[in-house]
């Protein structure tokens, strides 16, 4: 099922300050994939509202909170906000929460969740990058949708049925969100959060009891854990992975006093 708003988005695949090194840096075919352990680079304080997810853009960042997108510079300084972001149709079907975002060119990719899992749907959503509005969504055979990840060089977007699991769905954009066989792991990931494509890997944060980022190859599947979250207590969230000069991992933890919001940055 499709639902779609009057507004269009264009077919680029930019995804940092510079669309065509960016491009470059972020399909599947060109990046060596890093390996060993991840360095933390440093870390910033957040708003405790951008708490659920993270995407790099040119010139800055897109946040997503339960129902709340952000727009903001390098400096994180707000740009634009849009609150709630979930039209009133789909808030009115349960739909009230927003998970681990991904850019592609000028389109937000935004999980979108209602709490009955028990029906086995859900809905991931399209944002324009610019104004931050509702384009369209389309509903996926998942229980659960704590993050959606999309290869910019396949248009082949992830997911995860349940928070924990140890399989990666997968879908073909280009046709109609065709659903296509999963990508299996080989371990159990518990509480995933977010998950970011860089080089022949997904990324993924957790909430678990490391506060894990792992390491999960795009054709194996073998999963390494690459680093831990710092700030015990807290919550893991969203990711991103975008090669900066704070370094390529920049993850979301949640204080454990629910303020601030930490932007943590790892390199390899």
């Amino acid at each position: 099922m499709l639902v779609a708003a009057g507004c269009s988005s264009s077919s680029s695949s930019e995804k940092g300050p510079n669309s065509t090194t960016n491009l470059a840096q972020r399909t599947t075919t060109t990046v060596p994939t890093p390996a060993g352990p991840l360095v933390k680079t440093g870390e910033q304080r957040l708003p405790p509202l951008y708490a659920q997810g993270v995407a790099r853009i040119p010139g800055g960042w897109i946040f997503s909170g339960t129902n709340s997108l952000w727009k903001t510079r390098d400096d994180l300084r707000e740009v634009t906000h849009t609150g709630p972001s979930i039209p009133d149709a789909l808030a009115a079907q349960g739909y009230k929460h927003i998970g681990d975002i991904d850019v592609v060119g000028k389109v937000i990719y935004a999980p979108l969740e209602q709490p009955d899992y028990s029906k086995g749907h859900q809905l991931t959503a399209r944002f324009d990058r610019d104004t931050l509005r509702f384009i369209d969504s389309v509903t996926v055979p998942q229980h659960e949708n704590s993050f959606v990840t999309v290869d910019p060089g396949t248009m082949t977007a992830y997911s995860m049925d349940h928070f924990d699991g140890r399989a990666l769905t997968r879908y073909d954009i280009a046709h109609g969100w065709k659903a296509l066989a999963p990508l299996k792991m080989s371990r159990l990931l518990h509480r995933t959060q977010g998950a970011d494509v860089y080089g022949n890997a997904i990324w993924i944060s957790t909430d678990d009891a490391q506060h894990g980022i792992y390491r999960v190859d795009l054709k194996s599947g073998v999963v390494t854990q690459a680093a831990r979250m710092g700030h015990a207590g807290g919550e893991g969230e969203g990711i991103d992975t975008t090669a900066l000069p704070s370094g390529f991992v920049h993850v979301l933890c949640v204080d454990a006093k629910l303020v601030p919001v930490w932007f943590e940055h790892f390199r390899a």
